[in-house]
C-alpha cells in the first residue's frame, strides 16, 4: 500500500501547523515574561509564563464559546477585550511578585496591555517584511 500524495501534503501541512503552533507558544511566553520584566522589574519563571499563555488560550476558547452563544457569532472589538481581561487575570492569578503574592490586577492590565502592544508590533513587522520579500519575488525583482 503506497501512500498517496494527497495525504503526504496532508501530513506536511498538519506538521508545519504543529510546529507553528508550540513555537507560538514559546514565543509567547518570551514576550510575556519580557513584557512582566517590563512593568514589574523582573522575570518570571519560563515554564510558569509557558502555563500562562496556555491556561489563558483555554479560558480564552471557553469564554469565546460562550460569548458565540450569547451574541449569536457577532463580535467586532469584544472578543480582542475578553482576551485582554481573561489574559490579566490569569497573569495575575500566576504570576507572582518576588515576595510570593500576586502583582494585582492593576499591574496584570498593564503586563497584558505590554504583551499585547510588542505582539502586535512584531506581528506588523514580521508582515511588512513578508510583503516586501513575496512582493519582489512576484514582481521578479532581486
Amino acid at each position: 500500500m503506497g501512500t498517496s500524495s494527497f495525504a503526504a501534503l496532508a501530513g506536511m501541512g498538519m506538521m508545519a501547523l504543529l510546529v507553528m503552533i508550540v513555537g507560538g507558544i514559546l514565543i509567547g511566553a518570551l514576550v510575556l515574561c519580557l513584557a512582566f520584566r517590563l512593568v514589574v522589574g523582573y522575570m518570571p519563571s519560563y515554564l510558569r509564563s509557558i502555563g500562562v499563555i496556555l491556561l489563558t488560550f483555554v479560558a480564552v476558547a471557553v469564554a469565546s464559546v460562550v460569548l458565540g452563544m450569547l451574541m449569536h457569532g457577532g463580535g467586532g472589538l469584544l472578543p480582542t477585550i475578553v482576551n485582554f481581561l481573561v489574559g490579566a487575570a490569569v497573569v495575575n492569578y500566576l504570576l507572582l511578585s518576588q515576595d510570593g503574592s500576586q502583582i494585582g490586577f492593576g499591574k496584570a492590565c498593564l503586563v497584558q496591555l505590554v504583551y499585547m502592544v510588542i505582539f502586535f508590533v512584531s506581528v506588523l513587522i514580521i508582515g511588512v517584511i513578508l510583503a516586501m520579500v513575496f512582493g519582489l519575488a512576484m514582481f521578479g525583482m532581486h
